[in-house]
């Protein structure tokens, strides 16, 4: 691979390349971006439920189901104040994004203690979900679930260990119970010599070995360019 990569023209070619896939990455998030500040919030309340962190439920290394919508994540390290980080990430983002027009969080999974008595043990998590939106008047819920949240071993420049970060979020109608919308990120990061089709991402980086922090922001910040909310 560092004979292809020394080759003079290969080298330009490879050049070349890096610059179409930097102009495409240029135009895509200027749309995307420009779609975003014309959007409008939707009247309504949408209500916020904390992270979940699905290792601790699951062990590590195991086979976790999302009990929204049943995709399968393998689970791993989860470090501490992951999930109220994440939290607290996504609240800001939906605040600035202008998806509702009164975004609140709930400080527990469920959005009520009460949620909890002996008559309601006998619900599913979903309807456990549905009766937080309930009780806290929301038109809508968002709740998300995180499998890996995997320190970086080493630095920026070289790692034993690479971040890994695995989550996913659900936008749920609480009225009728539809899922509105959801979005899944799960990556371990790799060197571009492993994956050249992730150049792009390798760019935005600056081509370095970057934190578990930093990965979950960027995956946040993606994955909301997908969410329409009509």
């Amino acid at each position: 691979m560092q004979k292809f990569f020394q080759h003079p023209v290969r080298g330009i070619f490879l050049a070349a390349l890096l610059c179409i896939f930097v102009f495409l990455s240029a135009c895509k998030h200027h749309v995307k971006d420009a779609e975003t500040e014309e959007r409008q919030p939707v009247s309504g309340k949408l209500l916020v439920l904390p992270f979940r962190n699905l290792s601790e439920l699951y062990g590590k290394n195991k086979n976790a189901r999302c009990p929204i919508c049943g995709k399968v994540f393998i689970t791993g390290e989860v470090s501490g104040g992951a999930t109220g980080f994440l939290s607290d990430e996504l609240m800001s983002m939906l605040r600035q994004g202008k998806y509702y027009k009164k975004v609140v969080a709930s400080e527990s999974q469920w959005g009520a203690a009460d949620l909890m008595s002996e008559s309601n043990r006998s619900l599913t998590e979903f309807e456990l979900l549905l009766a937080a939106g309930r009780a806290a008047s929301a038109d809508a819920l968002m709740v998300g679930y995180l499998y890996r949240f995997q320190q970086r071993i080493g630095s920026r420049i070289s790692v034993e260990s690479p971040a890994s970060v695995a989550f996913g979020i659900h936008l749920i109608d609480v009225k009728t119970g539809r899922q509105l919308w959801e979005g899944h990120f799960d990556e371990t990061q790799r060197s571009l010599s492993e994956n050249l089709f992730k150049l792009d991402t390798f760019i935005k980086r600056k081509a370095s070995w970057i934190t578990a922090e930093e990965m979950a922001v960027s995956g946040l910040k993606e994955m909301l360019r997908t969410l329409s909310v009509k």
